[in-house]
């Protein structure tokens, strides 16, 4: 498996628990590592990847137009869009950190890793 990686990707969406957290949109840090499967013939054909501009510009655009309450449910849902919008991704492992939320605290976060979902119907070796 190959990795491709997008770190400290800033994106705006609405997100908090408080009211006051969710007056305006906030900035997230994603730090996000992406495994695919190794070609079998190294190339230089876009098409054997994951356009990590792609990723970056779908994820901004989609966490934009969705609110959350929690860091947890905004990963997971960032996680399903990405294996879902992208068949080569077979893992990944997602770090959002909400910078300067709390008072003398630098960045708080959430980090989860995930493999590709088996498609239905089909069992596990």
């Amino acid at each position: 498996m190959d990795k491709i990686f997008l770190h400290g990707m800033q994106a705006q969406t609405l997100i908090g628990v408080y009211e006051w957290e969710r007056q305006n949109k906030q900035t997230i840090v994603f730090d996000l590592d992406i495994g695919i499967e190794t070609p079998q013939v190294p190339t230089d054909d876009i098409g054997t990847t994951v356009h990590y501009g792609d990723v970056c510009a779908r994820v901004r655009a989609d966490v934009a137009a969705r609110d959350f309450l929690l860091l947890e449910s905004l990963a997971e849902h960032v996680a399903r869009f990405l294996f879902e919008s992208f068949d080569k991704i077979v893992w990944l492992r997602l770090r959002l950190c909400k910078p300067g939320i709390l008072p003398d605290v630098r960045e708080v976060g959430v980090e989860i890793e995930r493999s590709r979902p088996a498609p239905l119907g089909r069992v596990s070796d």
